[in-house]
């Protein structure tokens, strides 16, 4: 099963070169729900073919936006369904496993004219990976230094994913006839439908179901990451409990709620409340990496499901007092110009599963 940041990492800032022809479906599951998206290749651009989301809770008999951890069998049965209700036509594209199943961080190394850093690192993975090395698959890849100040400490981008993972989504693809079996940590997949070209550094803030996440991006390179357990999930539950309703008709009213009313003041301070925490820490991180790089971050972009949710663009840009952006993953791909509102507004739900696609076409 393919895992190479180093290929990721080559193709991100790069144009599109000849396409790999067909179609090429990419795929993430989630806490909540699972995603598909397939795009195909055509003699001048890469075309959204079709797409679709279900929520995961049904399929363990729980309510519509609640996490869940699916038995093998359930997680192929709601893959299966996605597709066939999308109306998928190929078999060969990506995977994307979520950073529940993997593990990112950045090492700090001390390295000389003549250090093998290859041979450092299972030493330096054993302090970070909070699992036996036997139990994971590795890799890694060198970050380029950061502003001018001289240092004899490189810094490494280190990655992990469980091989029990591994094996459950290799089992996976088999179940739904897929080849190819390429994998990817889904933050991967979510830089390459935010990156553009002329892009120099950018700040992706990826609000999830279970938990929050921090990317910052420079020239392509993932460079740093942060994740908090805070997500949508604990926002519907507080909304729930707050309106005294069902899980389900909290995750409904969430998503599309008016400011002015009783209720839609509450749910819009709950949403304010849950993310303040992670907001506050990805705030720090990101005035700590300015500072270092002599220069100010150019884009800061949220995506995921709950930045798609009504003021939650709104709330972010006057948390950090400067200017941020919803992700529109779509743009990347051509598409019929009466879908652009639906796909600006379902946009940020489905950057991983549309940047895993793209992964093929680099």
């Amino acid at each position: 099963m393919a895992f190479s940041l180093a290929n990721i990492f080559g193709n991100l800032n790069k144009t599109t070169g000849k396409l790999a022809g067909g179609s090429v479906l990419g795929i993430d599951i989630g806490g909540a729900s699972v995603k598909v998206v397939e795009v195909e290749e055509t003699p001048k651009t890469i075309m959204l073919r079709t797409y679709g989301e279900l929520q995961l809770g049904p399929y363990d008999g729980k309510p519509l936006g609640e996490v869940v951890a699916l038995a093998e069998d359930k997680k192929v049965e709601a893959v299966s369904d996605v597709m066939r209700e999308a109306g998928v036509a190929g078999r060969q594209g990506s995977l994307a496993i979520p950073l529940s199943s993997s593990f990112l961080t950045v090492v700090p190394v001390n390295v000389g004219p003549q250090t093998d850093i290859a041979s450092m690192i299972p030493l330096e993975a054993r302090k970070y990976v909070p699992l036996p090395l036997t139990d994971v698959s590795l890799d890694w890849t060198e970050l380029p230094p950061i502003g001018t100040k001289q240092t004899s400490v490189s810094e490494i981008l280190l990655a992990a994913i469980e091989n029990e993972a591994l094996t459950q989504h290799r089992v996976l693809l088999g179940s739904i006839g897929m080849t190819g079996e390429a994998t990817e940590i889904e933050a991967f997949g979510l830089i390459r439908s935010v990156w553009r070209q002329q892009d120099t550094t950018v700040a992706i803030i990826d609000f999830g179901a279970r938990s929050s996440k921090l990317y910052i991006v420079r020239n392509g390179i993932l460079e740093r990451t942060h994740r908090v357990a805070s997500g949508g999930r604990e926002i519907t539950r507080r909304v729930a409990e707050s309106l005294r309703i069902g899980f389900e008709e909290a995750e409904n009213q969430k998503r599309a709620y008016e400011r002015g009313t009783a209720s839609g003041e509450m749910i819009f301070q709950v949403m304010a409340n849950v993310l303040e925490g992670p907001l506050i820490e990805f705030g720090k991180l990101i005035g700590q990496y300015e500072a270092r790089l002599g220069a100010q971050i150019k884009r800061v972009v949220i995506a995921g499901g709950v930045s798609a949710s009504p003021y939650a663009l709104e709330y972010v840009k006057d948390r950090f007092a400067r200017p941020v952006e919803l992700s529109d993953p779509f743009s990347k791909v051509a598409y019929p110009a009466f879908m652009e509102d639906v796909l600006k507004q379902i946009g940020p739900s489905f950057g991983v599963a549309l940047g895993a696609a793209l992964r093929r076409f680099q």
